[in-house]
């Protein structure tokens, strides 16, 4: 049974290797192909029997039908096929340029003891634990005009991941300076900050899914030039973030079986085994309703969920199930919605892809023809989209209330902010 989803996105993810090369629908099928494979990793190297036992036919097939719903709109919305980006933002992206840099400057200096702190505590699995039995390590507290910058700060960083898509675009399409580049990609880093002090792998995990995320949607119009100029500059982020993430699965499994490589293996191939699980034996105490869709709507103005891990103990304890931490996006949305919550996110992000991307197309006379544009905004929140998707892989991205708002509020300003003088980047179509 576990070979099903596998062998299904392996053969989906040469089709569109195939057909459209490395573009954004073709990263999400590979990431799906590479956590299917691994979830069979975890039969083979026999990490965890009880958990490959939940494998059954009904939710295998819903898992892959399901999961093709998020890959089809991406690739049938092909932003490579345009010849033009018109843009009428730049003051606003280069507005959201400082604001994280400020963000990482201002953050990464006031928490550096705390982060000395635990990078040289020593033992990850110990300061884990400790996370989990709710005695997390606390935060150095500053007087109140401080904390006051700081508040809207610590806020802020859960989303700065939005950096590596304006990284991404602004060597791909603008000649900036190197610094205002570089100021970009450290803007991106700061949530990798924010999982370091909370001794966390996911935050650093999601991080290097979106930079692959960004990486696929420009391929295509990237230089070859600024292909090893962007391959550079993420992989010298990569390994860092990577060689933290091996520290904590190292601290964390190094005595079980299969050591830090069985950990890896475990952490990445859960997710289809627990959606089958939530499937078949979940009672959703809840019933059907919206906490995991709108998760700051429930969290600030309704008061009845608190969102993320606390949601999760207080479901597993209602349902009386370990429920463990990873289900993908699909799984996630059975905690607060049962068997309706996979089909639920499914029909909202194929709505949302259909009403704002069915008029997509833009024609601005560009020296003396027509040219069929794309419009950034839209860009930008076609990246938002697929991040649930990507990072779905393992659990629901904007289960996270400051995401989700911070997610709403950079929308509105996006279109707020649009400027009366467009201009039209080339897309390497045209002479």
């Amino acid at each position: 049974m576990n070979y099903i989803p596998a062998i299904y996105f392996s053969l989906l993810t040469l089709y569109l290797l195939k057909k459209r090369g490395i573009d954004a629908s073709t990263y999400i099928s590979l990431l799906y192909t590479v956590t299917s494979v691994l979830a069979i990793g975890i039969d083979v190297m026999g990490l965890n029997p009880n958990l490959v036992s939940f494998a059954s036919l009904l939710p295998t097939i819903l898992y892959c039908l399901l999961l093709t719903m998020f890959i089809i709109p991406v690739a049938i919305v092909d932003f490579n096929s345009y010849e033009g980006l018109v843009v009428s933002n730049k003051k606003f992206i280069r507005i959201l340029n400082y604001i994280y840099f400020f963000s990482f400057v201002s953050y990464s200096l006031a928490y550096f003891g705390d982060l000395k702190f635990i990078l040289s505590y020593g033992d990850f699995g110990e300061l884990k634990s400790l996370v989990y039995e709710g005695d997390a390590y606390q935060l150095t507290s500053y007087p109140g005009p401080i904390e006051l910058i700081l508040y809207p700060v610590r806020v802020l960083v859960n989303s700065s991941v939005i950096m590596i898509f304006i990284f991404l675009y602004n060597i791909t399409f603008l000649n900036e300076k190197w610094w205002i580049n570089a100021m970009a990609l450290l803007g991106s880093t700061t949530v990798i900050i924010v999982g370091m002090l909370q001794v966390d792998r996911s935050s650093t995990f999601f991080w290097i899914l979106l930079l692959g995320l960004a990486v696929a949607m420009f391929w295509n119009q990237m230089s070859a030039k600024i292909k090893s100029t962007a391959i550079g500059f993420s992989a010298m982020l990569i390994l860092g973030a990577a060689a933290y993430g091996i520290s904590v699965t190292k601290d964390r499994f190094e005595e079980r079986d299969g050591g830090t490589e069985g950990g890896i293996v475990l952490y990445l191939g859960q997710p289809y085994y627990h959606f089958c699980e939530l499937w078949d034996y979940y009672p959703a105490p809840d019933g059907v309703t919206t906490k995991s869709l709108f998760p700051s709507l429930h969290k600030f103005i309704l008061k009845d969920c608190e969102g993320g891990t606390a949601y999760q103990a207080e479901m597993g304890l209602k349902a009386n199930m370990d429920l463990g931490v990873f289900y993908t996006h699909l799984g996630s949305f059975m905690l607060s919605a049962g068997n309706f919550g996979p089909f639920m996110i499914t029909f909202v992000f194929v709505l949302l892809f259909y009403f704002i991307y069915k008029d997509t197309d833009v024609f601005h006379t560009v020296n003396g023809r027509k040219v069929r544009c794309f419009p950034f905004e839209k860009l930008m929140i076609m990246f938002f989209l697929l991040s649930i998707p990507v990072v779905g892989c393992i659990s629901y991205y904007y289960q996270n209330y400051y995401v989700e708002t911070i997610t709403y509020v950079t929308v509105i300003a996006l279109y707020m902010s649009k400027e009366d003088e467009e201009e039209i980047l080339n897309m390497r179509k045209w002479k």
